[in-house]
């Protein structure tokens, strides 16, 4: 979510680490593979295999999915790479579930005006042939800053797929901590709220470019890999779930199912937090349960201020600076194990999963993953980022309006 507590965390990370390296497993992998409504219908059938069989008789298809690689930025920003018109212009953008609408810098953002559109690409319409007018406005308050802009319509291409006329945001104004981010917009992997508006998943199922209704996210923390992850759009990967061998029989893990809540984001209900500081002490955060979504744009876990107090206080965390919490480094192998429980089920975080040791020179800082909410709309419900993301393979179906979770590889 490309919140104010998103940006505090970016600004934090390039001071600190701009010159330093991140010893945490970082990186970050998406992919999304044919399924039946749920998921794991698909998954237990032997479709790819068959699909793979009609192509060596008939020929390959039409493609019906895709997968879109996402690159890491300071450990705590994930992005991916999209074309805009024609002739193509490249920009990068955060593939997001908090945002439905979609938006790029546009050429019109100055940057002796707008601080935050230096050193990011941006779109100029005057360069594509496909670029269609529409010209109607677009504000957003978002508690600590504001985004202005105009809708455009163009054709617009990730990794094999293409649609044609999408309408999308070209922002003139954003705020100037946007300076610090890689990604120059957001394509929105929101739900649908605006009868007049298709986010852009949903134009990819209209035009036909992708099949099944359903886009999975994997994420993957291995820090020799430069790679942030990938977005697999129409699929599910088998690979990426977590398995264990029962004799000679392969047994995956099953997906855990919640209806989403809130139309507006992949909202749905949490039934508690669990801090597991020892045998007979544990600390409960949203023990009557809470509402919470998913943001695969950014590493951080945000939840109430009150809840967040009680977890840092468990694991001993000092503050730091502008809302972030320190560990000593010394310590994380030993941090308690925190239980989310979603759907009766526990997905449990370690103590190297939600902190991010960071280097600058002779300087070492372990960072907490949790950041207390510092807008009304977040003290409402909890965020769950990469730090969580990055150890549940997650699916999101648009149809049955439903999102699992299952633990990854």
């Amino acid at each position: 979510m490309m919140s104010h507590c998103y940006l505090v965390t970016t600004f934090i990370l390039l001071v600190l680490a701009k010159y330093g390296v991140a010893d945490k497993k970082h990186t970050f992998s998406f992919e999304i593979r044919r399924q039946k409504t749920p998921t794991e219908q698909y998954i237990n059938h032997g479709h790819h295999f068959g699909r793979k069989f009609q192509e060596v008789i008939e020929g390959p298809g039409p493609r019906d999915n895709d997968s879109i690689a996402l690159y890491r930025f300071l450990d705590d920003e994930f992005y991916g790479e999209i074309v805009i018109g024609h002739p193509g212009q490249k920009l990068n953008v955060a593939f997001d579930t908090t945002w439905s609408y979609s938006w790029v810098i546009s050429s019109k953002c100055s940057s002796i005006k707008t601080i935050g559109c230096y050193f990011h690409n941006k779109y100029d319409h005057n360069k594509s042939s496909e670029y269609k007018k529409d010209g109607r406005p677009f504000a957003m308050d978002l508690g600590t800053y504001n985004l202005t802009g105009f809708y455009s319509y163009d054709n617009i291409s990730i990794a094999h797929s293409n649609v044609t006329a999408q309408s999308f945001i070209e922002m003139v104004y954003v705020p100037y901590e946007f300076v610090f981010n890689k990604a120059d917009g957001v394509m929105g992997l929101g739900l649908k709220t605006d009868e007049n508006y298709d986010p852009f998943f949903y134009t990819l199922l209209k035009q036909k470019k992708i099949k099944n209704p359903i886009f999975s996210i994997y994420l993957n923390r291995d820090r020799q890999s430069n790679r942030g992850g990938n977005v697999m759009l129409g699929f599910v990967d088998l690979k990426h779930v977590h398995k264990t061998k029962v004799g000679k029989k392969i047994v995956y893990d099953n997906f855990t199912y919640l209806p989403v809540e809130n139309y507006a984001y992949w909202q749905f209900q949490m039934d508690q937090v669990v801090v597991k500081v020892s045998k007979d002490n544990n600390v409960v955060v949203c023990e009557k349960g809470c509402k919470a979504i998913v943001d695969t744009s950014s590493n951080a876990i945000v939840g109430p201020q009150a809840d967040i107090a009680q977890i840092h206080d468990a694991i001993n965390a000092n503050e730091f600076f502008l809302h972030r919490y320190t560990v000593n480094c010394d310590t994380v192998n030993k941090l308690p194990k925190i239980d989310f429980m979603l759907g009766g089920t526990n997905f449990t975080l370690s103590g190297e999963d939600y902190t991010v040791k960071m280097s600058y020179h002779s300087v070492t800082i372990c960072l907490s993953a949790f950041i207390p909410a510092n807008t009304i709309q977040e003290q409402d419900r909890w965020i769950l980022g990469g730090a969580f993301l990055a150890e549940f393979y997650t699916v999101y179906d648009v149809q049955a309006r439903t999102i699992g979770f299952v633990k990854t590889n």
